[in-house]
């Protein structure tokens, strides 16, 4: 019996969770907020489930068991002080059901009816006349969010209303339907910072069929309208067929410019562009859509109403969200703010208008959306945020600690995959904060550049194993320190814009002590000037090792003037560059705001100082040159120049060039790694066994 009694506490000081009681609380979109939430009489909305977890005294842990199905959601689902004090509380799917949550309105197909407007039938090209239907939205109860003005700098915000056929987002009519043209010769060329009584733009056309428009009014033109790393887009108010011009109604964030091959544009929603299947118009005054339907009749189709999260989880700890779906939302997916271990985990968010997660407080202004002036906090929000982090360093957004999104699938949304944040830039202070093995992709079909598949921000955050993919613009864009990106297999991004990278920073030398490692760089864009890791105008003191840069870009790595990198064992595959330095922190104008940015961390003093050493010395030294960028033990096969710059701004030594095989087990894909006996091992001293067999996501 005393042997007994031994193994019997043992037990129970090994296993403290499996003797405490977990209430459970079960919901159905059948079933009804006054039963018990038992699993024979469930609860029907998940927000009264989270009220009645908060109410239960006697338990530390709750479980809130959602059965399969769709739950509209009418509005922000709310994880907060209303779970009381509770240990541990879980949301997630009953045994791999599937549970959606939604903030779209159900169609059928019978909803799309015939176009009885002859005004309307009138401006449709004659062969879809008898093909286009409307769907009418005022009728159906729907306040009709129309577009407005997204772009570089402008506030994120929700999206207006968007259509969705079997899954899959429509898109909005637009022509050329799959490029871009150039700007012509440019009349009146605008911009915000432009004096009062200064006219819109105004630009000429080049080809024939805007002239077919002349009916058209308060349409949408999108491009990059100056630079190519800044797209906007503003509403138009006619075209003038006679002197072939287009006439904004807006300005836009920089002024209209042409001759440079970034200066390109497009049309949306004009009736008179829907050609294609899956396009449709937006008619907020008349509070309808214009859909030229996919072939095959369904009755799954959606649009977008929610404008605000889905779900927003606020100053708790303990709370784990887990298989669920986040789908038909104008706005962002989930929201945390002040959360301390709270785990999203394997679940999909898709087809929303805004970002898949925003972790940490945003910023508006009080002014309308393309003013920066008098940000304040906002919550729930992005807003003017990256406008907030560029004027204000030491902003802290509130993200909590050790929060993790993990095992999941982010895609088709708007504006963005994730935003991750947490720590304090003032004290050094990490966060711990976490993406791990998500797949993300196709994540900017509402707001294009500056918005990252992820987004990180504070210190000591990380994004590991994680597939990035399909973009216009950049797949991770970071501020702050000692952040870790490692096992990140990144493709296909960065493909519209000019003068970009795939992971990118810069203009701020405080922010050290950023590791990029073991990561697949590939399919980035070698006509404009895209780089994979590009350390923006004096970014310095960043850690590179064992990635591989295959086809990866103009030029793969661009340093900008800055110091204190370090290139180890990096594999280069393929391109007419592999490295860029130059000096352009000599340049007094770039210098002023890195100085400015310097004193705001007080950089002479601890904890920069002690843990960034040469940091002290950098206002005497960006004068000089860049200097300490140490660049060896790297593989540079088939590259045509190793530096384009000057030899004096980086130190060379113990890397291997050559147009022989390295000893690749397969040429074609360097993912596959490398043969025993590869000649690499011989020719780079100490080269490591890299792990490519952990690059990517496990993902199915």
């Amino acid at each position: 019996m005393r042997d007994i009694s031994i193994v019997l506490v043992l037990f129970m000081f090994l296993t403290p969770w499996s003797l405490k009681a977990v209430d459970r609380l079960y919901v159905s979109p059948t079933g009804n907020d006054s039963n018990v939430g038992s699993i024979v009489k469930p609860m029907r909305t998940i927000q009264s489930a989270i009220i009645k977890s908060g109410l239960l005294n006697k338990n530390d842990s709750v479980e809130i068991i959602l059965r399969a199905g769709i739950y509209v959601c009418p509005k922000t689902i709310e994880v907060g002080k209303n779970i009381g004090d509770k240990s541990f509380i879980s949301i997630k799917s009953y045994s791999g059901e599937k549970v959606i949550i939604s903030g779209g309105k159900h169609f059928l197909w019978k909803d799309l009816s015939d176009i009885t407007d002859l005004k309307v039938k009138e401006r449709l090209r004659p062969e879809v006349r008898s093909i286009v239907k409307e769907l009418n939205l005022k009728k159906a109860g729907i306040i009709v969010r129309g577009l407005h003005s997204t772009g570089f700098s402008r506030a994120s915000v929700a999206a207006w209303n968007e259509l969705f056929i079997d899954e899959k987002p429509m898109r909005i009519a637009r022509w050329p339907n799959d490029s871009t043209v150039l700007i012509g010769k440019v009349v009146e060329p605008g911009g915000r910072n432009v004096k009062n009584g200064t006219r819109f733009p105004v630009f000429k056309y080049n080809e024939t069929r805007p002239s077919s428009w002349s009916k058209a009014t308060n349409f949408w033109i999108s491009g990059y309208f100056k630079w190519g790393w800044a797209d906007d887009m503003i509403q138009a108010g006619h075209v003038d067929t006679l002197d072939s011009t287009i006439h904004m109604v807006q300005q836009p964030i920089h002024s209209f410019t042409s001759g440079s091959p970034w200066q390109r544009w497009y049309v949306r929603n004009l009736l008179e562009e829907i050609d294609i299947p899956g396009e449709y118009v937006l008619d907020e005054q008349e509070g309808k859509m214009y859909v030229y339907p996919p072939s095959g009749k369904t009755d799954n189709i959606y649009v977008s109403i929610m404008d605000a999260p889905l779900l927003a989880i606020e100053n708790v700890s303990n709370v784990t969200v887990d298989g669920i779906m986040f789908e038909y939302g104008c706005d962002m997916g989930i929201y945390l703010e002040n959360t301390h271990n709270v785990i999203i985990k394997n679940c999909v968010i898709r087809n929303m208008g805004g970002i898949g997660v925003a972790m940490g407080v945003g910023a508006v202004s009080g002014g309308n959306q393309d003013v920066n002036s008098g940000m304040v906090v906002a919550h729930r929000k992005i807003g003017c945020l990256g406008n907030k982090i560029y004027s204000d360093i030491l902003f802290n957004q509130n993200g909590g600690s050790h929060n993790g999104i993990v095992n999941c699938y982010i895609y088709d949304v708007g504006a963005g995959g994730i935003s991750l944040c947490g720590g304090d830039r003032a004290s050094l202070t990490p966060a711990g904060n976490y993406v791990e093995n998500c797949r993300i992709h196709d994540y900017n079909r509402v707001e294009k550049s500056y918005r990252p598949g992820v987004l990180i921000q504070g210190v000591g955050n990380r994004v590991t194993k994680c597939d990035i993919f399909n973009a216009p613009s950049m797949a991770i864009l970071f501020h702050g320190n000692n952040h870790l990106i490692e096992y990140c297999k990144i493709v296909n991004v960065c493909n519209e814009v000019d003068d970009q990278g795939a992971i990118y920073y810069g203009r701020d030398q405080s922010e050290q002590g950023n590791v990029i490692r073991y990561c697949y760089f590939g399919e980035l864009n070698t006509q404009r000037s895209v780089s994979a890791t590009y350390h923006d105008d004096g970014a310095c003191g960043s850690e590179v090792y064992g990635n591989i840069y295959y086809k990866a870009g103009h030029w793969p790595v661009l340093i900008g003037g800055g110091s204190d990198h370090h290139y180890k064992n990096n594999v280069f595959i393929d391109s007419p560059v592999a490295i860029h330095i130059d000096n352009r922190m000599q340049n007094k104008e770039n210098q002023n705001i890195v100085f400015q940015r310097l004193d705001e961390v007080n950089y002479k003093q601890p904890p920069y100082s002690t843990a960034y050493p040469h940091i002290v010395n950098y206002k005497e030294e960006m004068s000089i040159s860049p200097m300490r960028n140490l660049i060896e033990g790297n593989l540079f096969y088939h590259i045509k120049n190793v530096l384009h710059g000057n030899s004096e701004w980086g130190e060379f030594c113990n890397n291997w060039i050559t147009d022989q095989d390295p000893g690749f087990v397969d040429l074609d894909n360097p993912l596959k790694g490398f043969k025993e006996n590869a000649k690499i091992f011989q020719y780079i001293k100490d080269f490591p066994r890299l792990p490519f067999k952990n690059i990517g996501c496990d993902l199915p």
